[in-house]
């Protein structure tokens, strides 16, 4: 403890009492004076502990009290109730920090006098989260090429298809050659349209002559110029032609745009409510990278025109990307960002928990991988981004606020719950697997070909004989076209060109990522203001997600959590203990009728996973505004680029976390499979060799029995429509119902059914 002065401006408050707390880098700061230079704006719900304690890295500065304030009209008195009435902090200017004051109530009879918590946060850090909180509002952070864009120069054209032949004339398996010889036809089909472009600014399709049209784009500070510059928009072919130097021909531009990117936009501000606050980061040139985002957002309603210079950030290539660059100056917290790219480890370590994988975007290798989805890739990750929102918002509700309302000044850290994170809403598909046993499942980059239609079914067919694929890791199908019709292929499937049938299927590590598992109404797109109309979900991926929303890992914390957490080596999986879920997160704005919860009740959550492609960024040195073009056409990718080492077991109250482990759905569509009928195959191997792994468990009694019988149990999901949101299950046993169960959990739901089943069998 050490004493200390108080002012406001020139105006002295007071005299103060300061306990630094111990276990934070601020112990040792010796505030002799506090100069309060302003406050922070009120807030409208949210308190100022709450909003400091999501984003402050170290937690609680100090603690700070006056004990010769006893009278109600001392000036820090009225600082204090200043403070409290109008939920505002004082502020200090501490450096490039900012020193906030928060006002405490104190439980003690004998304190009543003025106290203080201190928290040090960035320099304007804390009214712009206050701002996304109480609206209830994140960050989201863009990749471009690859993951929204594919964009080539005749420089660039001209080197891919060099390269191309260049392998084509060593290349002796016709298959290889004909893959490949088809990859070079569309590298020309768009290199002629540019070509016609770049020389006379209008191309001809279809006979039809398309002049390019001039638009301006308006000056983005006072030292820019504004800029005209000559399009041409083939939206059939979703290809935009523009010049990123309208005096330069060369740099002239066709530009593929990725499918679906308009919902995905149109979520991000649907009927006017802004849910995130849009960033971009990316390694091209940062005029490029203005032009490509430009004919993303041509309507500026992403990101305003004058935040534009500020919110897309342009790193140099081969560095490492952080969120810490993309928010340096205060826009957002990184525990408040989810991050869109189709690289992972070109993040900084720290902000890869925070990165959703998308597949990479590869219109000339693989024309068919986009169409060839259930659900397109970005409507995937506008699903995921919704699912972050609901679970992150839910938590910061449910939880957070509804326990800082009981702290109190003698209080400390270890008493609020952890704030939530976006990592804790992106799970490693990596974790479930290697929890599971399931390592080898193959994944599969959506490349139509007979020859790896095949083999992709052999090798479906050979796994599974060892161990059937485990219906609680899921992702997101591609489907491949064949001469007998299309087959949807295993839930993860191997990434592998089709140039290579010959080929051993290589085991690829992909990233996958789950939403949260908790009934709530906000953790479907589906479920939020209806943006995701129903139809665009076929019947079995319907099912699917109903039986995935329920059941994930707990991820647990240390209460006082650095921003950046580090990322340890593997760890060991240990059953987390299961925790009710609270309830729903539903801000008033976004309350749901009886009725709609009766409906939404039985929709069911979208999937969020993606494999992969193993296709390596295409590198050229030509022009430099392209950071991803090469001069190779196929480099093999490094096999773990994209893989998200396991999460760390953190510690914390179970209370504060739901687990959330990965539910089952069938391995193909239009086939009914049991719930609980993971890794028959490997059951059945264990049950030859004498061991038991079921009688432990009244399900595994259950199908023990079933076995002796030579038959099997289903397990039938449904769900209770209730504000609680139960679920529903039934057994059946040869055709006919022999129990039902209801639960908090689909788990606790097919225990009670199995229990119940038992019973019944005993009495026939």
């Amino acid at each position: 403890m050490y004493k200390s002065v108080v002012y406001h401006g020139d105006e002295l408050l007071g005299d103060v009492e300061i306990y630094p707390e111990e276990k934070n880098g601020y112990k040792n700061i010796d505030v002799k004076e506090i100069r309060i230079s302003h406050f922070s704006q009120p807030s409208e719900r949210c308190p100022p502990l709450a909003v400091l304690h999501t984003i402050a890295a170290s937690g609680i500065c100090f603690k700070m009290e006056s004990k010769t304030s006893q009278s109600q009209d001392t000036p820090l008195n009225l600082l204090h109730s200043s403070c409290i009435m109008e939920n505002k902090t004082a502020i200090m200017m501490f450096g490039v920090e900012e020193l906030h004051l928060v006002a405490m109530f104190s439980r003690d009879l004998d304190r009543q006098y003025p106290c203080f918590w201190g928290f040090n946060v960035a320099m304007g850090l804390y009214n712009s989260c206050l701002d996304m909180l109480n609206l209830r509002c994140l960050g989201i952070v863009f990749d471009l090429d690859e993951t929204l864009v594919v964009a080539n120069t005749m420089r660039s054209f001209e080197d891919r298809i060099e390269a191309l032949q260049r392998k084509i004339s060593s290349e002796v398996d016709p298959q290889r050659a004909n893959g490949m010889l088809a990859e070079v036809k569309r590298y020309q089909d768009d290199k002629i349209i540019l070509k016609q472009y770049a020389e006379n600014d209008q191309v001809i399709e279809n006979g039809k002559v398309i002049k390019s049209q001039s638009e301006v784009v308006p000056a983005l500070s006072d030292n820019h110029q504004p800029v005209v510059r000559p399009l041409i928009r083939l939206h059939e072919k979703n290809i935009i032609l523009t010049r990123i130097n309208p005096q330069i021909r060369d740099t002239s531009v066709l530009v593929r745009l990725r499918p679906a990117w308009e919902d995905l936009r149109s979520y991000l501000t649907a009927r006017g409510r802004k849910r995130f606050e849009v960033y971009v980061c990316t390694m091209a040139e940062r005029d490029y990278a203005l032009e490509m985002w430009r004919l993303l957002d041509p309507d500026s309603n992403l990101i305003n025109p004058k935040e534009l210079l500020d919110r897309i950030v342009c790193v140099k290539s081969g560095s490492r990307k952080s969120l810490f660059n993309v928010f340096q100056d205060g826009f957002c917290h990184p525990k408040m960002a989810l991050v869109i790219d189709d690289r992972l480890k070109v993040w900084d370590e720290k902000d890869q928990p925070r990165v959703h994988v998308v597949p990479a975007f590869a219109p000339y290798y693989a024309p068919n991988a986009e169409g060839n989805n259930a659900i397109p890739v970005l409507c995937v990750a506008r699903n995921v981004a919704c699912n972050v929102r609901g679970g992150f918002f839910k938590e910061f509700d449910d939880i957070l606020l509804q326990k800082i309302s009981d702290i109190s000044y003698e209080d400390g850290v270890n008493d609020i719950p952890s704030p939530p994170d976006v990592s804790n809403y992106l799970v490693s598909e990596d974790e479930y697997s290697i929890a599971n046993g399931n390592k080898d499942i193959p994944t599969f980059d959506g490349m139509p070909d007979m020859e790896v239609d095949r083999r992709m079914k052999d090798a479906f067919l050979a796994s599974s004989t060892i161990n059937s694929a485990d219906p609680r890791v899921s992702s997101l199908q591609y489907t491949m076209a064949s001469a007998s019709g299309a087959v949807p292929l295993p839930p993860k499937q191997v990434s592998m060109p089709p140039y290579f049938p010959n080929m051993p299927i290589p085991h690829v590590n992909s990233v996958v990522h789950v939403a949260p598992n908790e009934p709530s109404l906000q953790s479907s797109p589906a479920r939020e203001e209806g943006e995701v109309p129903e139809s665009e979900l076929d019947p079995d991926t319907r099912r699917r997600l109903l039986i995935l929303q329920h059941g994930q890992d707990t991820r647990e914390r240390l209460s006082s959590e650095p921003a950046f957490p580090g990322r340890p080596p593997p760890l060991q999986q240990v059953a987390a203990p299961r925790a009710q879920s609270r309830g729903s997160w539903s801000p008033m704005e976004e309350e749901m009728s009886p009725r709609q919860l009766s409906r939404t009740a039985r929709k069911e959550f979208p999937v969020d996973a993606e494999p992969m492609p193993m296709r390596e960024k295409h590198r050229s040195n030509h022009p430099s505004f392209f950071p991803k073009v090469d001069n190779s056409i196929l480099p093999d990718r490094i096999p773990h680029e994209n893989q998200r080492l396991p999460k760390e077991a953190f510690y914390r109250d179970d209370r504060m976390r739901v687990s959330r482990r990965p539910s089952s759905y069938p391995a193909f569509s239009g086939e009914e499979i049991p719930m609980n009928q993971s890794s028959s195959r490997s059951r059945d191997d264990d049950i030859e060799s004498g061991r038991s792994i079921w009688s432990e468990t009244p399900v595994g009694a259950l199908q023990e029995i079933a076995m002796k019988f030579g038959t099997k149990v289903e397990f039938k999901p449904g769900l209770v429509p209730s504000t609680d949101l139960q679920f529903s299950v039934e057994a059946w046993f040869v055709g006919e119902k022999i129990g039902e169960g209801i639960g908090n959990t689909r788990r606790d739901a097919q225990r009670h059914a199995a229990e119940g089943s038992i019973k019944n069998l005993a009495t026939i």
